[in-house]
This record gives structure tokens, C-alpha cells and sequence, in this order.
């Protein structure tokens, strides 16, 4: 087993110590990046979707699950398949499809004559035009109103591709119109992409469904489920005439919910450090001792930093996002976007695309580009400096490595490229569902983040060094307390009492934020004091659960360590006692159960 680097806290840190370990997923069985049980309860698709900003976090997500409409009935579904499909196929550019948009607004999701009524084209009133910037009056093309002013502006466009091009014209339109009538929420679409946009006093956020991942499979996916509930007539209508509706209390209550994203969001930068030394590991083995690993790590710390402020600037339009020569070619989230795609359809672990174009990009922002065709002003500074495979300075010669190995040799897989690119934008939070905790999947919204947050963030790296597992000795990471990681050679000399110490020291070192997320959690879920059979119940639930994040099982370890990592994880739950232990009478069927619990704990 050769030899993998791992960062790992500095004892010199004040700051907490390191959670270095796989997702949680990885310690359960591995379940299809399409299964509903990792998305947000009541939004099967909504981390699948394409997000500007952050329209609302899986928190609110997990509350709006009360609007989850009925099933379509199935001669609903066959004509959305059959129209749809029509309008997939159809020539783009030909113009928005006024009678499929109709179609998924009335029938699928349900804003017909029965929840309010409709004023389509010549219809809407002249009070609904309001002035741009530019001076041109701008009205919707249709509007659904309601009990208690409920109001759906639906602005259509024929542009291609929503947001890309002459498209980013209509965006700002609909974005000026609701600010210059104090509204807030309004539906774009050209009949193949849906976009939902909020337009705030200072900020805008906005999810989109593509007619492409409307079918899978034959069937309906997940995402037309999400499209069902946020566009429905109860999320979009007051309880009262004076108060907001329920979707836009969703979204205003999110911006309050960012720092425990942010907080999240450190750790799975830490995680993408660590896949790409790991994608590296063989070309880094050329440097021998020449460069230190503290200079090796700092090292992958700023080429992923590179792509946090890429993603950032992106966020902000500081980039050309939009057009087609950037996205095609350079953007980060135009790639991460393809890579998802991509995904679905073939082994990303046999390409070797992505991470040059990323070098790419990291060239075109510190050196610019004059051309007309893709004008980038040219950034420099030391954080886009290339290396040097000449210098004398180790961060200079590992710098080097990442930007030049992939042309020389096999480094970093697009699969490792495309799980950076997800640890990086999107996040776990935790949040409440049935009688357990579930951590689910949720854009990070890169806007709203200061640009003091993005040098916290580094700094947090750095409080990391790097260490070098054995070849002959594997390291476990326990999914107890603050994670620790630890040799299985040292695991194996521990006795039952050291081990009852181990984890009962773990567990209270977590326990200030296990208290923090019950303070959270739903008032009428069971208290701590539960009997026992259901404490068992809501533990096995909620580890699940929280393994549930959509990420692949990591490959297999050699037969060796993996029987001796699963001998000593039996050996360590019965030594602390994570499942009860039978009573000497406990019949065969009983014992058979224990040591399935047995065998699930350890696992």
C-alpha cells in the first residue's frame, strides 16, 4: 500500500484540532448520486439545480417540505413527457414556447383558474410596466394573482441559453422590474430552462431547472419534484395580506443561516487540499527531500485557494462568466457543471481534461487576455504566481509540480477534479428530520462571503501541516468526538479500558457542539432521557442519514488492513460500549441482531 500524505493539525494551532476523515458516506453502503435519501427532505433535486448566490439554505428547505404536492396524476406526467420532449428536440432559439410554459404552469403546477387568475400578453395591465435604467419599459409577459396579493411575474425569452449572452440582458430587465415595484420574486424562462430569481435591496439569488434533467430514465426526476413544490400556488401566497409568502420568508430567513455554512465550508476546503496531494502523490515522490512538507502543503493550499477566489470572483462578475468562450473553456463553474453531467454518463476516472484547463485559467488570470473575443484584465500577485521547477524555494518547486505534472505524466483524474470542485461549492449543513439530525447537501453561496472570510479561510488552512502515513501502517479515521485519525498499529496495542477512554474522551470533546444542534433541533423531538430500545433506533437512524451525502464510496483498502481494521472496530465497540450487551439468556435470533448492530456500529 504505498504511501499517501494527509495534512494534519499543527500542535502548534490554537485553533480546534483537525477532523481529517472521509465523508460519512464512505462508511456506509454507496448509494447512486441520483438517490433520493441524500437530498433535502422535501427537495429531492435541489442541490442538482444550477444556483446563482444562495436563494435558500437546506434549513428552509427541509420546512417548505409541507408544500410537496401530490403525485402528477399520470396523464399530466405522459403529456409533460411527450410536450416536453417536443420542446427539448425543437431548434433552439426559435422562441420561448408559450404553450408548453403554460402547460407546466396550469397543469403541472398547479396556478389554474381554481388558485387565482391569469393575464397573459395584451391583458396585463399598463400599472405593471415599469421603467429599466435604460428607459425602455419593461412588463412581464404573464401574471398569476391570488388571495391575500398573491402575484407569479412570468417573463419569457427566446435567447438560446438563459443568463448567457444577449440572455443577460432579460436577467437584468426582470431583475430592475421587481426592484423599481418593491417585489422581490419573478419566474424567467424560455421553455427550456426555468429560472427562479429573487432580487433583494442589495444582493440577487436565483435557482434553474434545464428541460434536459427533467427525464431520467423514463421517468420523472427529481428535479421536476422540486419544480412542483417552489412553484406552487401555496409557497407564493400570504397567510394574511400583510405578511410575506411562505417562499419568500424562506429566503429571507436563510441570509441569517450563512456562518454555519461558512464554518462547514472550511473543513471541505481542508478535504480538497487532500485530494489533490493525493492526485499528485507520484509526482511529488520526483522531489525527494528537496522540498520540505510544510513548503509541499502550503503549496496545494494556494492552488486551491486559487479556485476559492476564482469561484468568488466568478460569483461577483469580476469574470467574463457569460461568455460562451470563457465558459466553454476556462470558467469553474461552467466545468463543474459538465463534469456533473458527465458524471451520469460515463468514468470521469478515465479523462485527464479538467485540471489543465483549471491551469489555464490560472494563467489567463494572472497573465490577462487583450483579445476581443475574451478581454481578462490581467491580475497578477503572488497567489497566481506560477512556479519555478528551477528555484531554490521548495514552495516554488512544489508550485511547479501541481501546474506542470499532468502534461508529463498520469496526475489528477477529472473524478478527482470534479469531487474538489464539489467539496468546494457545495456544503453540508445539518438539519432536523423525523426523531434524528441529517446532514444534507446545499449550494455555498460565494457572494455572500467578505473577502476578510476568504483570508480566515486560508489562514485556517495553514494551521495545518502535512504527514505521511506508513506504506505498511494504514490510518483510520474514527467517527467519534472531533475525528481523530490514527495509526492501526497504535489502535491495535490498546486494551478495553484504553479504548473506553478513547471514546468516551472523543464524545466530550464534541460534546459543546452536540448541544448547540439540539438547542436547534424540533422541541417535540424525544428528549435524551428515551428508553433505550428507541435511542438505538434514532442513533442507527441518524448515522444513515448523515451518510447519506451523495459522494462515492472511497475504493477499497487491501484485504489485509481491511480485516484487521474491521477486527479492531468490533473489538473497539464493544469496549465502549456503543451497543448494549445481551443478557446470557438472549435467545439465537437476538444474538443474531446484536452482531448485526455490532457490525454496523463498526462499520
Amino acid at each position: 500500500m504505498p504511501a499517501k500524505p494527509e495534512p494534519t493539525k499543527s500542535r502548534s494551532s490554537r485553533s480546534r484540532s483537525s477532523k481529517s476523515r472521509p465523508s460519512k458516506s464512505r462508511l456506509s453502503k454507496s448509494r447512486s448520486s441520483r438517490s433520493k435519501s441524500s437530498a433535502i427532505p422535501g427537495l429531492p433535486g435541489w442541490a442538482r439545480l444550477r444556483h446563482g448566490g444562495l436563494l435558500f439554505d437546506a434549513r428552509r428547505a427541509a420546512d417548505l417540505r409541507r408544500f410537496r404536492p401530490e403525485p402528477l396524476p399520470a396523464p399530466v406526467e405522459d403529456e409533460l413527457r411527450r410536450l416536453g420532449m417536443r420542446v427539448r428536440d425543437a431548434a433552439a432559439g426559435d422562441g420561448a414556447p408559450s404553450s408548453f410554459v403554460t402547460f407546466v404552469l396550469t397543469k403541472v403546477c398547479g396556478f389554474s383558474v381554481r388558485s387565482g387568475s391569469w393575464l397573459r400578453g395584451n391583458a396585463v395591465p399598463p400599472t405593471e410596466r415599469r421603467r429599466a435604467i435604460t428607459g425602455e419599459m419593461v412588463s412581464p409577459r404573464a401574471l398569476w394573482t391570488g388571495e391575500n396579493g398573491a402575484r407569479l411575474p412570468v417573463f419569457l425569452d427566446d435567447a438560446k441559453r438563459l443568463g448567457i449572452g444577449k440572455s443577460r440582458r432579460s436577467v437584468s430587465r426582470v431583475v430592475e422590474w421587481l426592484r423599481a415595484g418593491n417585489e422581490h420574486l419573478a419566474l424567467l424562462t424560455n421553455g427550456r430552462q426555468w429560472r427562479l430569481l429573487f432580487a433583494g435591496l442589495d444582493y440577487e439569488a436565483w435557482c434553474e431547472w434545464d428541460l434536459e434533467s427533467w427525464f431520467h430514465e423514463g421517468d420523472l426526476a427529481d428535479e421536476v419534484e422540486t419544480l412542483r413544490t417552489l412553484l406552487s400556488p401555496a409557497l407564493w401566497t400570504p397567510e394574511t395580506e400583510d405578511a410575506d409568502p411562505p417562499l419568500l420568508k424562506a429566503i429571507r430567513d436563510t441570509r441569517k443561516g450563512q456562518a454555519e455554512i461558512s464554518e462547514v465550508l472550511g473543513e471541505r476546503v481542508r478535504e480538497a487540499v487532500e485530494i489533490l496531494i493525493r492526485g499528485h502523490g507520484e509526482a511529488l515522490k520526483s522531489l525527494g527531500d528537496s522540498v520540505e512538507p510544510a513548503d509541499l502543503y502550503r503549496a496545494a493550499c494556494r492552488v486551491v485557494m486559487r479556485m476559492v477566489v476564482v469561484l468568488y470572483a466568478e460569483s461577483r462578475g469580476l469574470l467574463p462568466t457569460g461568455n460562451a468562450l470563457y465558459d466553454d473553456s476556462y470558467g469553474l463553474g461552467s466545468l463543474r457543471e459538465r463534469l456533473e453531467r458527465d458524471a451520469a454518463g460515463r468514468r470521469l476516472a478515465e479523462s485527464r481534461a479538467a485540471w489543465p484547463r483549471i491551469l489555464a485559467l490560472f494563467t489567463l488570470i494572472h497573465d490577462g487576455s487583450a483579445h476581443s473575443a475574451l478581454p481578462v484584465f490581467a491580475y497578477g500577485g503572488d497567489l497566481f504566481a506560477p512556479g519555478d521547477a528551477e528555484s531554490d524555494d521548495g514552495l516554488s518547486l512544489a508550485l511547479s509540480v501541481f501546474e506542470t505534472a499532468c502534461f508529463e505524466q498520469e496526475t489528477l483524474f477529472d473524478d478527482g477534479v470534479h469531487r474538489m470542485l464539489e467539496k468546494l461549492t457545495r456544503t453540508t449543513i445539518r438539519v432536523r428530520q423525523g426523531r434524528a439530525s441529517v446532514r444534507v447537501a446545499a449550494p455555498v453561496d460565494f457572494s455572500d462571503l467578505s473577502s476578510e472570510y476568504l483570508g480566515v479561510l486560508y489562514e485556517g488552512l495553514l494551521d495545518y501541516e502535512l504527514k505521511t502515513a506508513p506504506a505498511d501502517d494504514p490510518v483510520l479515521f474514527l467517527t467519534v468526538g472531533n475525528q481523530p485519525a490514527l495509526p492501526l498499529s497504535r489502535l491495535d496495542a490498546m486494551d478495553d479500558k484504553a479504548l473506553a477512554v478513547l471514546f468516551e474522551k472523543s464524545k466530550k470533546e464534541d460534546s459543546a457542539a452536540t448541544d448547540e444542534t439540539e438547542a436547534d433541533a424540533d422541541p417535540a423531538a424525544p428528549s435524551p432521557g428515551a428508553d433505550e430500545e428507541d435511542e438505538e433506533s434514532a442513533t442507527s437512524e441518524s448515522a444513515t442519514s448523515e451518510s447519506a451525502t451523495g459522494e462515492a464510496a472511497p475504493p477499497e483498502a487491501p484485504g489485509e488492513y481491511r480485516t484487521r481494521a474491521d477486527d479492531w472496530a468490533r473489538k473497539a465497540v464493544v469496549a465502549a460500549k456503543l451497543v448494549r450487551k445481551l443478557p446470557a439468556s438472549a435467545s439465537p435470533e437476538r444474538r443474531l441482531v446484536h452482531q448485526r448492530k455490532i457490525a454496523e456500529e463498526a462499520r
